[in-house]
């Protein structure tokens, strides 16, 4: 029974593992990267 459950374990760390490499990353901010955003063209909307 202890196989069972540690089996269970491992499968979901492995599926927690995969889904969390594969999540999009947001793109870092570089230096000045950040002031570029809005600033040159007009409001959306």
């Amino acid at each position: 029974m202890g196989w069972v459950f540690l089996e269970i374990a491992a499968a979901l760390a492995i599926a927690i593992g995969i889904v969390w490499w594969t999540l999009p990353r947001k793109p870092r901010a570089g230096p000045g990267e950040e002031s570029k955003e809005g600033r040159d063209e007009p409001p959306r909307g």
